[in-house]
C-alpha cells in the first residue's frame, strides 16, 4: 500500500498523541471532553495537561463582613479530577491560569508541545464560545466534544 513503511522498516516517533490539553471547568461539556481525552490518551499511552482557566470577566471578589473572599475554584476542581480521572490509567497535571480560556490554552498547548487541545461544547456567552475561538485561530489540533 501507498504511504506504508516496508516490512522491517520504521518510522522514527510515534504514532498518535504523547499529550493532550484538556479545557476542564467541572462544567457537563468540560467532563464529556475530559472522559474522552482521557479514552484517547489511555489508547495512544499519552499523558493529560487538564487545565482550568478562570475568566478575567467574572467577579472574582465576594465580600463578607467587609472583607474580601477570593474563591478557589480550581482547588475545588482538584478532587473532581481525582474522582474522574482515578481508574482512567493515564498520567495527568492540573493547570490553572487566568485569561481569555481559548487564549490560553492555545499558549499552553505550545510551551508543552502537546498534539491536540480538546475542549467540550460551550454555550455562547456574552464572551463567545472557547470552542469557536479555538477553532477559527488555534494552531493545534482542536477536538470539540459535545
Amino acid at each position: 500500500m501507498a504511504g506504508r513503511l516496508p516490512a522491517g522498516e520504521f518510522e522514527i516517533g510515534k504514532d498518535g498523541a504523547g499529550l493532550l490539553v484538556v479545557g476542564f471547568d467541572g462544567s457537563g461539556p468540560s467532563r464529556n471532553a475530559l472522559a474522552y481525552a482521557a479514552g484517547l490518551a489511555r489508547r495512544d499511552q499519552a499523558a493529560l495537561l487538564v487545565v482550568f482557566v478562570e475568566s478575567l470577566n467574572t467577579a472574582a471578589l465576594w465580600f463578607f463582613a467587609g472583607s474580601p473572599i477570593i474563591p478557589d475554584s480550581a482547588a475545588d476542581l482538584t478532587e473532581d479530577l481525582k474522582e474522574e480521572l482515578r481508574d482512567a490509567g493515564v498520567p495527568w497535571r492540573f493547570v490553572s491560569v487566568r485569561g481569555d480560556a481559548a487564549r490560553q490554552l492555545e499558549t499552553l498547548a505550545s510551551a508543552y508541545m502537546a498534539d491536540a487541545i480538546v475542549v467540550g461544547r460551550s454555550r455562547s456567552s456574552w464572551g463567545g464560545s472557547v470552542a469557536v475561538g479555538l477553532a477559527k485561530r488555534a494552531r493545534h489540533t482542536v477536538l470539540i466534544v459535545p
